[in-house]
């Protein structure tokens, strides 16, 4: 029923009351679908006559219906807030009343239908709910239903009369909910279509990007793969580096040892020389001290010589043979002094090279001491390098293991990705079929 319709409708329907009030009782209706709804309730030109003979009660009566009716609407806040919005009481009063006797003309035809499809259409456009529609149109029927058993008397006539009057409120809601039912079915229908226009289309984006997105995620997890087997064959080669480093490291601290112990050796030597020298120093000091003996015993000889030859002399030919003996020792002992002369001269000469030697011998065994601790040192250092090398060598070796983990890790990550962008192919194909 058109209790909210907009005003341009309302006009048309008031407009077209003329030439229904008269006439004979009919019913012309082709479409089948409509025929069914009447032949369900059983809806016949008997009723339309009945119909027809109480239309003067709902006349005589129509303002009664009509401001009853609206005096409890405007009561609801929702529908007088529609009612507002889309036009004036007064207006839908007007249109209330020329509607509500139509319904008793006694005739359907395409017209009275087509004016029940326009009410539907404008219910759904002002947002009038069914619940709402149904509610009101029971306050109309509950209305016509006391005016009619107020009116009329006899008891069997009253039955037939409010079974023609609620055949017709049926049928007047059949059109008008089916009608509404269809248009809302309808912008489902396009709402359906739109968002699953608007899905496919996103679904197209999301996919085409996501397929990207895995092209992408999966050429970086290439690289990334690359990149990884690099540094792990680089930390691969770094620890075999280190490990060769370390050899070397070893092999350097064990010459090194023998170094020093050759040092050592060549230290001890050199020691042993300078005791040797010192008693040699001391064989000389003794043999300086024997000459010094020699040497008195010499000249005590010589002086002995020079007295045999005095004696000699007084005894004159008698002392011959003993002056010549005489002369011979004081010979000997003037070749013994020369000797001992020589012999120590030889003697000073060796305690001056002796000296020397001792003091070269100090400067060796000095140089000797300086390279057994910079030797000592630098095996400290080279044993510092073999344990930096050894702890390198560790880290790597741990940094190897994770990086194998990692290498691992990446080439599931490389097989998800391929499956990523496999499965974003198969949306994409999907969402453009």
């Amino acid at each position: 029923m058109g209790f909210f319709g907009m005003g341009k409708s309302s006009k048309r329907i008031e407009e077209g009351q003329n030439g229904t009030r008269s006439g004979k009782v009919e019913i012309m209706i082709e479409d089948s679908s409509i025929l069914d709804k009447m032949n369900m309730i059983q809806l016949t030109e008997k009723d339309m006559k009945i119909l027809k003979g109480i239309q003067p009660i709902i006349e005589t009566n129509i303002v009664e219906i009509v401001e009853s009716f609206y005096s409890v609407i405007m009561k609801v806040q929702n529908l007088k807030g529609i009612i507002d919005k889309h036009s004036t009481v007064e207006r839908l009063k007007k249109t209330l009343r020329v509607h509500i006797i139509e319904m008793f003309d006694g005739k359907i035809d395409q017209s009275f239908i087509n004016k029940r499809l326009k009410i539907a259409y404008v219910h759904y456009v002002i947002g009038l709910e069914p619940a709402w529609y149904m509610g009101a149109f029971q306050h109309i029927n509950d209305t016509i239903t006391r005016l009619v058993f107020n009116g009329i008397k006899d008891k069997r006539k009253l039955q037939t009369v409010l079974s023609s009057v609620n055949k017709i409120l049926s049928f007047e809601q059949q059109i008008v909910l089916e009608a509404y039912d269809r248009e809302n079915m309808k912008k489902l229908n396009t709402q359906f279509e739109e968002g699953k226009v608007y899905l496919k289309n996103q679904m197209t984006s999301v996919s085409e990007g996501l397929v990207a997105l895995a092209e992408q995620t999966q050429a970086s997890v290439v690289t990334l793969s690359t990149n990884i087997r690099e540094v792990n064959q680089t930390t691969t080669e770094s620890n075999e580096q280190a490990i060769q480093a370390k050899k070397y490291a070893d092999d350097g601290q064990n010459k090194l040892k023998e170094l020093l112990e050759k040092i050592s050796v060549m230290d001890k030597y050199s020691r042993d020389m300078i005791e040797s020298i010192h008693r040699l120093g001391e064989s000389s000091d003794q043999i300086s001290s024997v000459i010094h003996i020699v040497q008195d015993i010499a000249e005590q000889t010589n002086i002995l010589a020079l007295n045999s030859a005095i004696e000699a002399a007084r005894a004159g030919e008698h002392g011959r043979g003993f002056a010549v003996l005489s002369q011979e020792v004081q010979s000997l002992a003037e070749q013994t002094k020369n000797s001992i002369s020589q012999i120590h001269e030889l003697i000073s000469n060796s305690n001056l090279y002796k000296e020397q030697v001792i003091e070269s011998l100090k400067h060796v065994e000095e140089a000797l001491m300086s390279g057994i601790s910079t030797s000592e040192h630098t095996d400290k250092a080279f044993q510092n390098i073999a344990g930096s090398i050894q702890q390198n060598s560790m880290t790597i070796m741990k940094v190897q293991e994770q990086m194998d983990q990692l290498v691992a890790v990446v080439n599931e990550i490389e097989n998800a990705s391929a499956v990523v962008t496999t499965s974003a192919e198969q949306l994409n194909e999907a969402a453009m079929a």
